[in-house]
């Protein structure tokens, strides 16, 4: 699964963007620089950083900001700093890249994109929004997902696109998956992998999408 599809074509910088951006990057030093690269390409693996999995990189971040949105506006993606949830993210500006995810998949994002919603009005600024494998497994049943064994949603099936959100930063648990009390975090990043503001906007799409609709965007 790819989030955000990465494009092949870059963007011209102008002179003047061009010399800022090697101003910036040689004021870097050589362990800055290192950083520098992997940032970049941790980003344009995973599309997502906070600063709860990392706080010295998000610390680079914000310090370099205007140095990595040159680089990425040059790569064509748009670099966005939430610094209200502490959160980086890129995005690709061409409209017609669009996510390559399944209906299993996207289905599970917007249930767990509500299961989010639901919470975080329940919880501090401080706390981390949490969910379990037994609430999310109940509530995949409840609309239907695909890949159901009995009263569950395939063990297989679940395995592996929680695996790939965790990859993404979107979520992340220590725990047997197998388990029905194991603990699941949801990062504020699911709020941009799935760009909803209102529950019942939530429910919609997943009513659109249970209904066979597809969903690109």
């Amino acid at each position: 699964m790819t989030l955000f599809l990465k494009r092949r074509e870059y963007n011209s910088m102008t002179n003047s963007e061009s010399t800022r951006f090697n101003e910036l990057y040689c004021l870097l030093s050589e362990n800055e620089k290192t950083m520098m690269k992997n940032v970049t390409i941790k980003l344009l693996k995973v599309n997502f950083l906070l600063r709860i999995t990392n706080k010295e990189v998000y610390s680079f971040i914000i310090n370099h900001k205007e140095l990595l949105s040159l680089f990425f506006e040059y790569m064509n993606f748009d670099f966005n700093i939430r610094e209200d949830k502490e959160l980086v993210y890129i995005k690709s500006n061409d409209d017609t890249l669009i996510s390559n995810i399944s209906k299993n998949e996207t289905l599970a994002l917007l249930v767990l994109r509500l299961l989010y919603q639901k919470k975080i009005d329940e919880v501090s600024l401080a706390d981390e929004i949490e969910t379990t494998v037994g609430e999310l497994q109940n509530q995949l049943f409840s609309f239907n997902f695909d890949s159901q064994s009995t009263d569950r949603v395939k063990r297989s099936t679940l395995k592996e696109m929680l695996q790939i959100f965790k990859q993404h930063n979107i979520i992340y648990y220590k725990d047997d998956l197998a388990l029905d009390d194991t603990v699941i975090t949801i990062y504020p990043s699911i709020e941009v992998a799935m760009d909803f503001k209102e529950i019942n906007e939530i429910l919609t799409r997943i009513e659109l999408l249970k209904g066979g609709d597809d969903i690109d965007d």
